[in-house]
């Protein structure tokens, strides 16, 4: 019997040790939701019509997730983090049901927007394995008044939605080294592995922030072929870089990016395209809130192949202004009006090739709380 208790004993030790050495988990999330009109997305083309929208996402795509992390000593640690898209005028998760042809790309998945575990040393940097948000990503919206927004930033539009990058905002099957901050100064390195998609992903930042000012310089290369949503809809083959920077004036924040998309086309067809891109936006604090401003362009000189004049985003060029006020009630719940024009141009069929320009202009009221 004392044998038994003793056991009972040593068991509830061990689990009470285990209990006391877990992760603490944090549950966060943000819902954004907006009305108005968007006459194009993701790109004017000349079927643009204007339609009448209460939609999620207009500054941050909504999102629900949970993240944890465990002192393992002597600057040690574990961490995960589980997140997941929501469209909030739905309630449906994800940002994308399957796409039918010609990309019959499956929708997101459940934690499409980061899934991964790793491990770090204050010391040393981290790994994390898993899907993570790309460093080409995270440089964009470091140095961009409109931050995250696939709806009305003019930078994320012309390199990331409707356009020729590959790879989309995050990869799966990814590993990231991510290094400690020294003086301001630190870098990145980042693998996606092929399973079967093509061939691998690579991808690599440095970034320094100090006082007011941020810069940074990321390059990717991503050879991957989509199968869903979160993996992005281009099937092309693509190397890019992005130089960003952003000073706080006080009376401005301002932001800026050069970059450009090489396009080596399709892995049976391949290409070499040149697209450069720039951007210029600009915060301004006015009351209890701030002005919003950005225009961004992306353009090639090369020869680009004719596809239907309904196609969005524009094969030759893209030029997005955007404008707006965002005011805020409290740090976590702000409102939001923005207008935005959008003008492309595209080589169309059928034949003989020519150059369609479309304009679009859209705009938006929304609410946005986070938690």
């Amino acid at each position: 019997m004392k044998w038994k208790l003793g056991l009972v004993g040593a068991a509830l030790l061990t689990i009470g040790g285990v209990a006391h050495a877990q992760s603490s988990v944090t549950i966060y999330g943000l819902m954004d939701l907006f009305v108005g009109r968007m006459g194009t997305l993701p790109g004017a083309n000349s079927a643009t019509r204007p339609v009448q929208v209460l939609n999620g996402g207009g500054l941050s795509t909504s999102y629900l997730g949970f993240r944890g992390r465990e002192d393992l000593g002597d600057g040690a640690y574990a961490a995960f983090e589980l997140s997941t898209f929501i469209r909030a005028d739905t309630g449906a998760l994800g940002r994308s049901d399957a796409l039918g042809p010609p990309t019959n790309l499956g929708g997101d998945g459940f934690f499409s927007r980061t899934s991964w575990v790793g491990i770090g040393h204050a010391r040393y940097g981290s790994l994390r394995f898993g899907n993570v948000t790309t460093l080409m990503f995270i440089n964009s919206l470091s140095a961009n008044a409109f931050g995250a927004s696939t709806t009305f930033s003019p930078m994320n539009l012309v390199m990331f939605v409707g356009g020729p990058l590959s790879g989309g905002t995050a990869w799966n099957n990814q590993i990231v080294y991510d290094s400690p901050s020294l003086g301001g100064l630190s870098f990145s390195v980042a693998g996606a592995l092929p399973e079967g998609q093509g061939k691998r992903n690579l991808g690599a930042a440095v970034f320094y922030r100090t006082g007011d000012l941020y810069a940074g310089l990321a390059w990717q290369d991503v050879k991957k072929t989509p199968l869903t949503f979160a993996d992005g809809t281009s099937f092309s083959q693509t190397k890019s870089w992005l130089l960003s920077g952003t000073y706080d004036f006080k009376w401005a924040k301002v932001h800026a990016n050069l970059g450009a998309i090489k396009d080596g086309g399709l892995l049976a067809a391949p290409a070499d395209r040149d697209h450069r891109l720039w951007s210029l936006s600009v915060s301004i604090p006015v009351g209890a809130g701030q002005i919003l401003a950005g225009y961004a362009s992306r353009k090639t000189g090369d020869v680009v192949p004719p596809v239907p004049p309904t196609a969005p985003g524009g094969n030759f060029s893209r030029r997005v202004a955007s404008v707006g006020y965002d005011y805020f009630f409290s740090k976590r719940t702000d409102v939001y009006a923005i207008a935005m024009n959008d003008h492309t141009v595209t080589t169309t069929l059928p034949a003989p090739p020519r150059n369609v320009s479309a304009s679009a202009t859209s705009f938006g009221i929304g609410l946005r709380h986070a938690f």
